[in-house]
């Protein structure tokens, strides 16, 4: 009786080229694709390019699911360490402007501005009835909108 043999799935990243692996790095790393592709010196290889390849797609998809991190695991100093990587690794001022925003709000640097405000006019049933609208104008504010996780004051 022949004995079972067992298959081991073959790790992809292994049959990429220096270039494709330099590329998958980064983009887990977390490098957009034009950034990933600067990284990994790619030189006229268009980042589109690499990203399609199939090749470089088998080996992100098996190297994020054969990835033993556990996120329950991960620490502020990890963050941190990996956020100053981002810092390191920026190639432009946005990108470097992004990482350092991040780092602040790691480090507690954007606390949020806290008002303390007392209302005489109204009677708790009459606060509750006023639309949002009419609670940010009684409390001084102005109505803002959300971009990319950061609020920002529209003009009106």
């Amino acid at each position: 009786m022949p004995k079972d043999i067992t298959l081991t799935e073959v790790n992809p990243y292994t049959k990429l080229t220096l270039i494709q692996k330099r590329y998958v790095e980064a983009r887990l790393q977390g490098l957009n694709q034009t950034a990933a592709n600067r990284a990994a010196g790619s030189g006229n290889t268009s980042p589109q390019a690499l990203e399609r390849h199939p090749k470089v797609r088998a080996a992100i998809r098996w190297l994020i699911k054969e990835s033993t991190l556990n996120v329950n695991e991960l620490t502020k100093s990890d963050v941190l360490t990996g956020m100053m990587d981002a810092v390191d690794a920026a190639a432009t001022a946005g990108e470097l402007v992004m990482a350092w925003r991040e780092i602040g709000k790691l480090l507690g640097a954007y606390e949020p501005e806290r008002k303390i405000l007392e209302i005489h006019d109204y009677s708790a049933d009459e606060l509750k009835e006023l639309s949002d609208k009419d609670l940010l104008e009684l409390a001084g504010g102005k109505m803002q909108d959300v971009v990319d996780g950061e609020y920002e004051e529209v003009n009106s």
